[in-house]
């Protein structure tokens, strides 16, 4: 018999969350959930939305789970709180791993920590909870993610450790035996060499339009 899985949250990682879990998990998806005040709707991928206020009414405390799918918003601390009050409300949280996912036999998936397709974690990693993993990252040998954090496509280099709340960006490259801040924001594309301070930011390169208009392209290098 599927365990039932309810989850917080209507927006683009709730619609994620919702495909991941209902094609790649023992999970029936039962219904979606966010606080009253934000409902805007009554359906949501088919299901019904349910007041936060009122979901011990339809949910199983001790039988079903929940999964806070709430995104990055003020570097993860919005998931974080929602996560701190469902957990003291006595809400059992759920995890996923992607079934195309490389981890290590013996990895552990804290509460509400998300590994997605093609991610490659490498022995010895410990993923802190709340933390998402996006697809394609490569997580190297003996790195150490915090809680509360979200990797999007990057890659960690090997003894590296990320601190809690981090957000590290598209392509982002974190070069091994660093220690990355809490509450860092790195950029898509950004090379992090050094060890950052805590609250740091740091922007990726972004590239420039040319003068050139591309109507006077003749030829594209390696495309033929």
């Amino acid at each position: 018999m599927s365990k039932k899985l309810f989850i917080f949250g209507t927006q683009n990682f709730a619609d994620m969350a919702y495909y991941l879990f209902s094609t790649d998990s023992a999970y029936e998806i039962a219904g979606f959930t966010v606080d009253g005040a934000y409902m805007r709707e009554t359906e949501f991928n088919g299901l019904p939305v349910i007041p936060f206020e009122e979901l011990p009414q339809v949910m199983d405390l001790a039988q079903d789970d929940l999964f806070v799918a709430v995104g990055v918003g003020k570097i993860n601390t919005l998931r974080a709180d929602k996560v701190t009050q469902v957990t003291a409300a006595g809400y059992r949280l759920a995890s996923f791993i992607s079934s195309k996912a490389h981890v290590p036999k013996n990895f552990v998936a804290r509460p509400n920590t998300m590994i997605m397709d093609q991610v490659n974690i490498h022995p010895h990693v410990d993923v802190g909870a709340n933390s998402i993993i996006w697809s394609n990252s490569r997580i190297a040998l003996k790195v150490k993610i915090g809680d509360h954090v979200w990797i999007t496509s990057a890659v960690i280099g090997d003894s590296t450790t990320i601190g809690d709340y981090s957000f590290i960006g598209l392509n982002a490259t974190i070069a091994p035996f660093l220690k990355v801040g809490s509450h860092n924001l790195i950029g898509a594309a950004a090379v992090i060499l050094q060890d950052t301070q805590d609250y740091a930011v740091y922007r990726g390169p972004r590239s420039l339009p040319s003068k050139v208009s591309s109507l006077r392209i003749q030829n594209i290098p390696l495309i033929r």
